[in-house]
């Protein structure tokens, strides 16, 4: 029997498991901040409780609009903290963390769902780490219009409809040798080749599943890249935050100069960001910041090759005198 899909696993029947209560041993607090959730919610929670033996899950609520406290105030130990006046996650996430109790404690998301073996594999690195995290690997569940399809002359099979009588003179045509993924686009042309109509409806639709395929040759899928519907002002105040967050905390090194560099550029290019303050700001919060903030992300990205490459030209200079 073949590996069962990770969809599979999400919508089967599971008997729920509390493994404190099952295996008596010492439990760890987990903390969650939560702003609504998806229709795995339950199905999470199951899988955290199963794993980790929860001393408590303490819950940040910062504002749930959906179902997602009704749905967690079902399950063992849960604590609520009432979090819809705090204005940031990091402000959240440092109130949870305050009410831990137990030595090691756990921090997850909402959308998130742990195979069985993830705390007994996590622990073994406890004597390594004081905080640590494991790699991810995504599972895309998200319906959307295909906008370029709907607008897009030639067809696409998937679910289609046709007179029989049309395709008597076009049958016997199609040998077994070219017709692989262009076959919508020859049948399309071929039915109005014989003076046939060709036509796209919009009264219904069909759902394409995008997912990896047992028992088939083709390459499984290997990165996918998903856009968000466009909001301005959602994103002003994301790479708003995301500027200020690092600079406020943090000091420079490569990557996170990188990424304050790349907020800055997105908010120039939305008029949202007046240089002369934002500069005033970071004098007054973190001047180190001064000389690493750019007005142009390709200018600072040009200069950081240029000293990369400076760089490897002075070790090859003092390596070839050696």
């Amino acid at each position: 029997m073949g590996k069962i899909s990770i969809f599979q696993e999400f919508y089967s029947e599971e008997s729920f498991v509390d493994r404190l209560k099952d295996k008596g041993e010492a439990g760890v607090d987990v903390i969650i901040p939560l702003l609504n959730t998806n229709e795995l919610w339950k199905r999470n929670l199951y899988s955290f409780y199963r794993g980790i033996p929860i001393n408590r899950l303490l819950i940040g609520d910062g504002g749930c609009t959906d179902d997602s406290i009704e749905i967690v105030l079902k399950f063992p130990r849960v604590e609520i903290l009432k979090q819809h006046h705090l204005k940031t996650l990091g402000y959240r996430i440092q109130r949870l963390i305050e009410r831990v109790e137990t030595d090691w404690f756990i921090y997850l998301h909402g959308d998130v769902y742990l195979p069985k073996n993830w705390y007994d594999e996590m622990r073994k690195h406890q004597r390594d780490y004081d905080w640590f995290e494991c790699y991810s690997r995504h599972t895309i569940l998200v319906e959307f219009i295909e906008e370029a399809r709907y607008k897009a002359e030639r067809p696409y099979s998937g679910s289609q409809m046709g007179r029989t009588a049309a395709f008597r003179n076009i049958a016997p045509k199609i040998d077994d040798d070219f017709l692989y993924r262009n076959e919508d686009i020859v049948l399309k042309e071929l039915i109005e080749l014989e003076g046939f109509r060709y036509g796209k409806v919009s009264d219904t639709y069909y759902y394409h599943e995008v997912m990896d395929k047992k028992g088939e040759t083709e390459p499984k899928f290997k990165h996918v890249k998903l856009q968000r519907e466009h909001d301005k002002e959602w994103e002003i105040n994301t790479f708003t935050m995301q500027a200020k967050g690092i600079i406020k905390y943090l000091k420079p090194k490569t990557y996170l100069v990188e990424a304050v560099n790349s907020a800055i550029d997105r908010l120039l290019r939305y008029g949202a960001l007046n240089w002369g303050e934002f500069k005033e700001w970071v004098k007054e919060t973190n001047p180190i910041w001064l000389k690493y903030i750019s007005r142009s992300k390709r200018c600072y990205r040009k200069i950081s090759a240029g000293i990369k490459y400076l760089s490897r030209g002075i070790n090859y200079l003092l390596n070839k005198g050696q």
